[in-house]
């Protein structure tokens, strides 16, 4: 049964990855500011273990039915992604973190995952925003 979980995610991940090109017209220039000046280390910082840090941070709990509550999983996961992956998650959460939605996503994950703190969320979300993707919280496209 793990097995047939971990193939799952991984095979939702790698459709996901597609690089899908990205128009800058959502941008928030607030958070792409934020971001510029305050950078979250994502840029230099996109490892699996950079992703297994923040789980462990934030006590993010996994909901989606093939992972529920399965941290030890979602981190296995992880370690197995190609480097073009995690690139991709990095690109993902990077984008996505500066756009109109950033606030969204903050009540969102509140909704769903182990409550954080709005600066817990700032600082954090470029990682956050993969880990809900492949969890199945939003679709980011």
């Amino acid at each position: 049964m793990r097995v047939k979980a971990l193939l799952f995610i991984a095979f939702l991940v790698f459709t996901n990855s597609k690089c899908i090109a990205q128009t800058n017209y959502n941008i928030d220039p607030k958070w792409d500011n934020y971001y510029d000046n305050y950078p979250s280390g994502i840029d230099n910082n996109y490892r699996s273990s950079d992703f297994i840090n923040v789980i462990d941070k934030v006590n993010f709990v996994p909901n989606m039915r093939e992972l529920k509550g399965d941290q030890q999983l979602i981190k296995r996961v992880l370690l197995m992604l190609s480097p073009e992956d995690l690139d991709q998650m990095r690109s993902t959460g990077n984008y996505y973190s500066r756009t109109i939605k950033h606030y969204d996503y903050f009540e969102l994950y509140n909704m769903t995952y182990n409550k954080i703190s709005k600066e817990t969320w700032d600082r954090y979300a470029p990682y956050l925003l993969p880990l809900m993707d492949i969890d199945g919280t939003v679709s980011l496209k």
